[in-house]
């Protein structure tokens, strides 16, 4: 039976320079040095067995989704503000007591017509 043949790996011919800082240096080393590669092995090793997790964005081009995250934005708004009031001594009279309720259940108004518009866009009925 022939033996088989020894396969040659390819020639590693392209070059690219990367600059470290001390501490990233030491680190990529040490971290090289404990899985016993040299440290360009290493990065190699790194780069083809690590994949980019890549994000997609959803956008939604609906006015209804946007007038909600507008509403959201004045709701921030308004609770900061009481938020301000309150730590700055303010006493929680029955007027703010009636903004923070006003607020909150404006969320959850929000967020409810939210989860009816995105479980749309989603496929659920």
């Amino acid at each position: 039976m022939a033996r088989p043949k020894k396969s040659i790996p390819p020639v590693k011919n392209r070059e690219i320079k990367i600059r470290f800082t001390e501490e990233l240096y030491d680190v990529l080393t040490n971290d090289a040095l404990a899985a016993h590669l040299p440290r360009t092995e290493y990065i190699r090793q790194l780069i083809l067995d690590h994949h980019p997790v890549i994000k997609q964005e959803v956008v939604f081009d609906s006015t209804e989704v946007l007038e909600i995250f507008r509403g959201l934005g004045n709701c921030r708004g308004n609770l900061n503000q009481i938020a301000k009031h309150l730590n700055q001594g303010g006493e929680p009279g029955e007027q703010v007591r009636n903004q923070v309720i006003d607020c909150i259940s404006e969320l959850y108004e929000m967020r409810d017509k939210l989860e009816e518009i995105v479980g749309e866009y989603r496929g659920s009925h």
